[in-house]
C-alpha cells in the first residue's frame, strides 16, 4: 500500500508540474531565444561576399592591424628602389639550393595549371615558418599584386625548363628524317653529295 501511495504521490507531483509547465515553458523559451540571439551576435557568423572585389577588400581588412597602437608599431619591408618589385625576397634565397621559386598569376586557371599539371606548390607560413610574418597575407601566402609565390623542387624545375627544348629538337629531327630511306622521295644531287636528305 505504501508503494501505491508513493506512486500516487508521484502522479500528483507530475500533475502539479504539468500545471506549472505552460508558464515555465514560456520563460524557458524566452531564455533560449535570448541565448541564441546573444550567441549569434557574439559568434563570427558567415560573411557574405558579393563579388571578387568584396572578397579582396575583406581579405585586406583582415590583414590590417587590430588597433591603432599595433598600426603605429607595424613592421614594413624596406624596398630598394633599384630592385624589381617581383624579385624574390632575400629571406627565401637560402632555400634556392633545394627549391625553385616563381610568381604564379593569381587566377584560378593559372593556379590550377601550375599546381595540378606542372606540380608547383604555393608558399605558405606552415612550410616556411622562419620567414617574417609581414610577407604573408591573410591566406598565409606570399603575394605581390596579381601574383602569388610558388615553389617546386629544383630537379623538377630543371626538367620543366628543358622540356620545351627537347620537344623542339624531337620535332626538328622528325621533320628532317621523315623521308629518310624512302625510295620514292626525290633527293637532288649536287656536286658535293653527302647523301643527306634535302628538302622537307
Amino acid at each position: 500500500m505504501n508503494e501505491k501511495k508513493s506512486a500516487l504521490d508521484l502522479v500528483d507531483d507530475e500533475q502539479s508540474v504539468e500545471k506549472e509547465t505552460p508558464v515555465q515553458k514560456e520563460q524557458i523559451e524566452q531564455e533560449k531565444t535570448e541565448d541564441v540571439i546573444q550567441s549569434n551576435s557574439q559568434s563570427n557568423g558567415p560573411t557574405v561576399l558579393v563579388s571578387h572585389t568584396d572578397a579582396y577588400i575583406h581579405e585586406r581588412m583582415k590583414a590590417q592591424p587590430r588597433s591603432l597602437k599595433s598600426f603605429d608599431l607595424r613592421v614594413e619591408e624596406k624596398r630598394d628602389p633599384n630592385k624589381h618589385r617581383l624579385s624574390l625576397p632575400d629571406e627565401f634565397k637560402k632555400y634556392q639550393r633545394r627549391y625553385a621559386f616563381r610568381w604564379i598569376f593569381k587566377r584560378k586557371q593559372s593556379i590550377d595549371e601550375h599546381c595540378d599539371v606542372k606540380g608547383w606548390s604555393l608558399v605558405n607560413r606552415t612550410l616556411f615558418p622562419d620567414i617574417p610574418p609581414y610577407y604573408f597575407t591573410v591566406n598565409g601566402s606570399v603575394e605581390r599584386g596579381d601574383n602569388i609565390l610558388g615553389f617546386i623542387p629544383i630537379k623538377k624545375a630543371k626538367e620543366l625548363r628543358e622540356l620545351p627544348g627537347q620537344k623542339s629538337k624531337e620535332m626538328i629531327e622528325a621533320t628532317l628524317n621523315a623521308h629518310k630511306d624512302k625510295p620514292n622521295f626525290y633527293v637532288p644531287k649536287g656536286e658535293e653529295d653527302d647523301g643527306t636528305v634535302i628538302g622537307l
